[in-house]
């Protein structure tokens, strides 16, 4: 997924309602926030969450048939293999190449 936050762009307006007795309580503190930036973090992680959602629900049906595949497999992706005997085996396409280390 892409982001759409980059802290250098062009800032926007936005107006906003916030409930008077929240904003009341802030008032002493408003030196030490900077509400622009916060409601930028906000927003920024509101966007992240809700496209994750929505990928979640548009891969569903893969993701359950995957989930499907490891219960019935008790393996968790192609780069594994189980033998007859119950043996687990790397499938070499997978293998890392040590380093000696």
């Amino acid at each position: 997924m892409q982001t759409c936050y980059d802290a250098n762009a062009k800032k926007g307006r936005l107006s906003l309602s916030i409930n008077q007795n929240l904003l009341d309580c802030l008032e002493p503190y408003k030196q030490q926030i900077n509400f622009s930036a916060q409601a930028e973090q906000l927003l920024a992680r509101m966007l992240e969450e809700l496209e994750n959602r929505t990928w979640v629900e548009r891969n569903a049906e893969a993701l359950a048939a995957h989930g499907m595949d490891i219960s019935i497999t008790r393996l968790a992706g192609a780069e594994f293999s189980r033998q007859g005997n119950g043996q687990i085996l790397i499938n070499p396409k997978f293998r890392r190449h040590s380093s000696g280390v």
